[in-house]
């Protein structure tokens, strides 16, 4: 909510009806806020991919042991963001 409303004055609670909109411009829908909340954790996924990626460039190396393994691993890293959902975790690291 502080990323996308800012300027704002609200508080809240555990649920959308906790939501107090301290302001005179209408209150987000259930929806909107949800959408925004899964962009988050597209972004969140994004940064922790790109990180898997990164601590694996070494594995592409020629000469890399079980590299075959770890291109393939890196492959699905890179396809992930296509079939991401709330809950889908990342492939497990193949075994160097």
């Amino acid at each position: 909510m502080v990323k996308y409303y800012s300027g704002i004055s609200w508080s809240c609670g555990e649920t959308y009806d906790s939501l107090m909109w301290n302001d005179m411009s209408e209150k987000p829908s259930k929806e909107h806020l949800e959408s925004l909340w899964n962009d988050v954790l597209e972004s969140e996924m994004r940064i922790e991919r790109n990180q898997l990626l990164k601590d694996s460039d070494y594995t592409a190396l020629p000469d890399y042991p079980n590299r075959v393994a770890w291109l393939n691993y890196r492959q699905q890293l890179r396809d992930f963001p296509s079939v991401w959902s709330v809950g889908v975790s990342f492939s497990v690291k193949p075994i160097s």
